[in-house]
């Protein structure tokens, strides 16, 4: 069922356009020359502090949202920066890069932060952990999930 004039609510799958941008306004990524993005509402599926932002909307609906660290991609944990000995990374490593380390099994992707002679810093926290994100966003559509008959 459409709610093109009902309340988005948790579980609801809403398409957007959206740009986010940093504080001072840099774009960060848009989708405004793509297909709508598509998600279910609540549903892990995208930062909390967008489809939070959302909830009680309709489509049709433009909004800006100010997104904290802490709704976004978090705040930053500084014991997830290491230093590491050079000579574990192959030859041409540079700041910037991401990799993917496995850490106790676990794959995790890491960020390159500084290259030395010796060693190498790397951070597993996420490039936006710690900013606020600022989301302009467009509701293209949203839809009930379909109630299942029993």
């Amino acid at each position: 069922m459409t709610t093109q004039n009902l309340p988005i609510a948790s579980g609801d799958t809403v398409q957007i356009h959206y740009t986010s941008k940093s504080l001072e306004g840099s774009i960060i990524e848009t989708s405004v020359d793509r297909e709508p993005f598509e998600f279910v509402v609540g549903a892990e599926e995208v930062i909390p502090g967008l489809s939070q932002g959302l909830v009680g909307r309709s489509a049709g609906e433009t909004c800006s949202l100010a997104v904290p660290a802490d709704q976004a991609f978090g705040k930053r944990n500084n014991d997830l920066v290491q230093s590491i000995p050079r000579i574990f990374l192959r030859p041409k490593v540079h700041a910037g890069d991401q990799l993917l380390a496995d850490v106790q099994g676990v794959q995790l992707d890491v960020w390159v932060q500084k290259v030395q002679a010796d060693e190498v810093v790397l951070d597993a926290n996420h490039p936006l952990a710690g900013e606020t994100l600022l989301i302009d966003v467009e509701i293209v559509s949203a839809k009930r999930p379909e109630a299942s008959s029993n």
